[in-house]
């Protein structure tokens, strides 16, 4: 079993959607079950040898938290600064900014339980790691593999913008494609959503998006987390 943990907007479903790629190269023999978890009782039964189970989550019951820790052998974390992720949240979402604050809080709290394990990799927003065709050799080391240099570079060219762009502008002809709400498409292999497409991935956002007093109560909401991860605090 195999962990994708990440905040909201902060890259997750990109980190998830490359270790199925690889897993792809790396264990031919097996079969993928990718399930997004927020329950205990959603993880599937791992004790088949021809399944390999990727996870994808925010945060979690404890139940799941519980299980995931103990039995992933392999947790990648991406995490972003929280008010770039709130202002992603009420951008793409249409959320509402408490709403957006409550999400991002909880997910940053729990990102921060497993950042110190030791099958733990971090993968920070800022640094640009979606970009980096080094990210892929990173994350198969996840798997004790190593990748063939096209491997990693067909995955990397099939993990791009214009790529995913035109996945997701095909998700009303995909048959398998569900509707979770009256507005949204996702693939529920993939969890590419509708709305995913047309990002900038901009860093930074907040600064002209979020009005004073939301990027104050943040950072008064998680100045210890932001500062013990190195993002600014100037409200504080």
């Amino acid at each position: 079993m195999y962990w994708c943990l990440g905040m909201r907007s902060s890259g997750s479903t990109w980190i998830f959607n490359v270790v199925r790629k690889i897993a792809t190269v790396l264990a031919p023999q097996c079969t993928i079950v990718g399930p997004y978890v927020e329950r205990g009782a959603e993880l599937p039964d791992a004790t088949d040898p021809a399944e390999l189970i990727i996870v994808k989550s925010h945060a979690t019951d404890q139940a799941a938290a519980d299980a995931l820790g103990g039995r992933a052998r392999t947790i990648w974390i991406s995490i972003r600064d929280p008010r770039d992720c709130i202002a992603s949240l009420m951008q793409y979402h249409d959320l509402r900014f408490d709403a957006a604050l409550g999400q991002v809080v909880r997910d940053a709290r729990f990102c921060m339980q497993f950042i110190a394990h030791p099958r733990a990799r971090l993968f920070r927003y800022e640094a640009g790691f979606a970009d980096r065709p080094a990210t892929i050799d990173r994350i198969a080391a996840g798997f004790d593999g190593t990748l063939a240099a096209a491997d990693r570079d067909r995955i990397f060219s099939e993990t791009r913008r214009p790529a995913i762009e035109a996945f997701i502008q095909g998700l009303d002809q995909l048959p398998r494609a569900l509707r979770p709400t009256s507005h949204d498409l996702v693939d529920p292999v993939t969890k590419w959503h509708r709305h995913h497409a047309n990002r900038t991935g901009e860093v930074g956002r907040w600064r002209r998006t979020l009005e004073p007093r939301q990027a104050a109560e943040i950072e008064h909401r998680l100045g210890d987390w932001m500062n013990s991860l190195g993002y600014d605090t100037p409200s504080i």
